[in-house]
């Protein structure tokens, strides 16, 4: 799948803009064009695009679009009658990171009028000319620039934040739960199911949402099928499938479902800002730094959740076995996230200025501090609570759980801060 898609979108753009057009931003036409047409930076999907045409009385006329047989980059689509006066044109496709793009574009007709009265003289049409008053041109780019200044809308980024909060802890639990026998604790259980259940409602809402926004109104199935067809699409649907999967094998093999529920946060890296800018480099990286954040936040929750010693009475595992063992894993986590945060916040922002000077460049720098501050957190468990959590249990379980809840509190804030982030275009991306 990741090899697939990756080679689907290795040409293309993450964010595609608007380069010209027929008839151009501003243009006054005397003639009707044999077509409209609009030339995009990068592929589109025909069936994922519209063309809305809005004339001078208000009316809004929906193109019948097409990509030109002779370059995937074109969309073309019949013109209407023509009426004299100004007309906008109103456009939508989708990037292939799965953003819906848009844009709209003016221009004037001042040629003869088809009405009752037959088409009218050349000296009307001359005057015809003079009376359309100046447009004032809009940039094609700028459309598509003001959705990701003002930022996604709110809802969708508490569903995508709180689904992947759900995914990376139920992937990252059962990480550790696969070698220690932790599942059959019935704490651990039970928010192991809610988390892998709360995933795969809050990912199919999501999938939801997004389809409604790229499919243009009116083309029903056809418009659904190719949807789900993109990178996009099949990303989330095998996303659902593979949690579905890992919820089935819960009762039967930690192992699997643990290999499962990891194959969906991996596969997550066909899809957003990494399969459309430096796929062969951003792909891995994005793979390589959701797999950690989900081991490390497994881990935390896990140390949450883990009571001090087995509930049936057995010797089965200790409390000092779990923090060895997400302890062991948890500084190769931190190396991996870091090094591979790095190679996406240089290919997504670009430039050093783009960092300050671009809404997707501050909100990178507040999640590289939220990082710097988990990694403070790391650090204080290695040299103080550990060592004094081995040497005695005097009251220091409790004060290494409460610290623990504080930092699995600041990876939720982290988290949310990348789910916006995968919903803003990145300055790199243009």
């Amino acid at each position: 799948m990741l090899v697939a898609v990756g080679a689907t979108l290795a040409g293309a753009a993450v964010h595609i803009r608007l380069e010209s057009s027929v008839p151009a931003a501003g243009e006054v036409l005397a003639t009707v064009p044999e077509r409209f047409e609009l030339r995009f930076s990068g592929p589109v999907n025909d069936a994922l695009s519209s063309i809305v045409l809005v004339t001078p009385v208000g009316d809004s006329v929906r193109i019948g679009v097409e990509t030109s047989a002779d370059d995937d980059r074109i969309l073309v689509g019949d013109v209407p009658a023509l009426v004299r006066g100004q007309h906008l044109v109103v456009w939508s496709t989708v990037s292939a990171d799965g953003h819906p793009v848009s844009g709209e574009f003016g221009f004037a007709f001042s040629g003869m009028a088809v009405d009752a009265d037959g088409p009218a003289n050349a000296a009307a049409d001359g005057m015809a000319v003079d009376r359309v008053p100046p447009l004032v041109e809009t940039e094609p780019s700028r459309a598509e620039a003001r959705p990701s200044e003002a930022g996604p809308p709110i809802g969708r980024v508490l569903v995508a934040g709180i689904g992947m909060l759900c995914l990376l802890g139920f992937a990252g639990i059962l990480w550790y739960c696969g070698s220690l026998p932790l599942l059959h604790e019935p704490r651990v259980g039970r928010i192991v199911r809610a988390l892998g259940w709360g995933a795969l409602l809050l990912l199919a809402l999501d999938l939801g949402r997004w389809v409604s926004a790229v499919v243009p109104p009116g083309t029903g199935l056809s418009g659904l099928t190719a949807a789900l067809g993109t990178g996009t699409g099949l990303v989330s649907l095998a996303r659902m499938a593979l949690v579905g999967l890992a919820i089935a094998w819960l009762g039967r093999s930690g192992r699997v479902a643990a290999g499962l529920a990891l194959s969906a946060v991996l596969i997550g890296a066909a899809a957003g800002h990494a399969a459309g800018i430096s796929p062969w480099i951003t792909m891995p990286a994005n793979g390589i730094h959701m797999g950690a954040v989900s081991i490390w936040f497994g881990g935390l929750l896990l140390l949450v959740l883990t009571p001090n010693r087995p509930t049936d009475g057995s010797d089965a595992w200790t409390f000092g076995a779990v923090v060895r063992a997400v302890s062991a894993v948890a500084l190769l986590s931190v190396v991996l996230i870091a090094a591979s945060g790095m190679i996406q916040s240089a290919l997504f922002v670009g430039d050093f200025a783009a960092f300050t000077g671009t809404t997707y460049g501050r909100g990178v720098l507040a999640k590289w501090a939220g990082l710097l501050v988990l990694i403070g957190f790391g650090a204080y468990y290695r040299l103080r609570l550990i060592p004094a959590l081995e040497q005695d249990s005097g009251g220091h379980d409790r004060v290494f759980r409460r610290t623990v809840r504080l930092e699995a509190i600041v990876m939720l804030g982290v988290v949310m801060v990348a789910a916006w982030l995968a919903r803003v275009s990145p300055p790199a991306g243009h």
